[in-house]
Parts: C-alpha cells; structure tokens; sequence
C-alpha cells in the first residue's frame, strides 16, 4: 500500500544524510528503555500512539526531569539521556504522535483498535501529544508537533471504512462508521486501496501522510541546522 516511508522521502528532501532506521513495529517507551543507540549526529524521535493504545500513563515534567520510568515522559527522559551518552554531539528532535482512525491491520484482521475519537484506558491521545510537545519545548529540545500541523484526524484518516450492515455493505464515512458492529474474522477487510487518506489502515501513513510528515520533518531538520550553523 505505500511506496515510501516518511524517513527516506525526508533524507532526499534534506540531502547528505546517511539514515540508520531503528524503527520497531508496535514499540513502544519500555521498550526502549535498555536499547543499545549507534552514535550518530542527528536523532529523531517519534513516539505515544502504541503507549496510549497499551496503557501506559503519560505522567509529568517531573518525571521526565527525574527520568523516572512507568510514564510515557519518565521514559522519554530515559531514552533522550541514553541518546546523549551514544552522540554526546547529536541534535536530537522530537515528535508527537498524531490522531488516528479505526485501526486494522491489513495482514491480520484481528489485530485492530478503536480510533482515537475515544480515549483509551482513560486518556485522550492529544492530551499525550499536548504533553511531549510542551515538556520539550520546556526543557529546550527541539521537538515537532506533528500532532497539530499534520492535519491526520479520525475524518482524514480514511476516506471511509467499509462495513457490513443490514443491508449490505457500505461505505461509511468519518463518524457514521463508529459504532457499527465489525466481525473481524469473518467480513470484508474495511479497507480497499480507494479508502486511503492520510492513512491505508487508519494508523500507519499512506504515501499521502508520509509525504505530509516528511514535509515537516525535513523543514524542521533544516532549522536545527541552521541553529547549529549559526
């Protein structure tokens, strides 16, 4: 469903950069919290949507200054000091996670999630966006707020999610489809090529969304050059 990712469309966009993608599927911060990190001059950083899908609290400034582990913050503050002792020279940028549709995984349709219409164990996932945005930029790290310039929304995920209804199947658009009973192991995969958006299964990007964050990222990359520069 996607021809190029947003980190190599954002190295093209920029030039002159050698990319070491450590991306793990369905991550999250724990899981980052022991990683072993390459050094390198630039770090970027992208996390909070499969945390606010597991649970994971998002907890406070203070736990990002105390690096105290168990909160998305705590973790972040964690994973950024174990990016200072591999590059103590690197730029380091931080993104926030942004909104999403009905998820399901195009492999496995039972593998899926609600969208972020709802929150989820308690929390909003723009509160957790709000959150990462506000503490970095409290602390002075350079951070991106995808989460308020990409423009990826529960209505912009998809163009639409098919699902089987009393009278067949439909097409249903942004809120109509919420609430409508979905049997996963049995009806039509709710998302045909022609449904993508920002979107292809109402969480990962399309080639339309990975271009829309490339876009930003690599604008942002050249910011904190110019700084460096400077």
């Amino acid at each position: 469903r996607v021809k190029e990712g947003y980190v190599s469309r954002t190295a093209r966009k920029v030039g002159g950069l050698t990319v070491i993608n450590l991306g793990r599927n369905g991550s999250a911060t724990p899981d980052w919290l022991e990683a072993e990190l390459p050094e390198a001059e630039l770090y970027t950083v992208l996390l909070g949507t499969n945390d606010w899908h597991g649970g994971v609290p998002l907890g406070t400034e203070e736990d990002f200054r105390t690096k105290r582990e168990g909160t998305i913050l705590g973790n972040l503050g964690v994973l950024l000091s174990h990016i200072r002792q591999a590059g103590p020279n690197g730029k380091v940028i931080v993104m926030n996670p942004v909104e999403r549709g009905d998820f399901v995984y195009i492999l496995d349709p039972m593998n899926h999630a609600h969208g972020s219409y709802v929150p989820d164990q308690g929390q909003r996932l723009c509160d957790i966006a709000k959150g990462i945005f506000e503490t970095c930029r409290n602390e002075g790290i350079p951070v991106l707020d995808l989460h308020g310039l990409s423009g990826f929304s529960p209505e912009t995920a998809v163009r639409f999610k098919r699902v089987k209804t009393a009278e067949g199947y439909r097409d249903l658009m942004w809120p109509e489809y919420v609430g409508v009973p979905v049997d996963h192991e049995r009806d039509e995969y709710p998302y045909p090529p022609e449904a993508a958006d920002y979107t292809y299964d109402g969480l990962h990007p399309s080639d339309k969304g990975n271009e829309v964050i490339a876009c930003l990222l690599a604008e942002k990359i050249r910011e904190v050059l110019r700084q460096d520069q400077a």
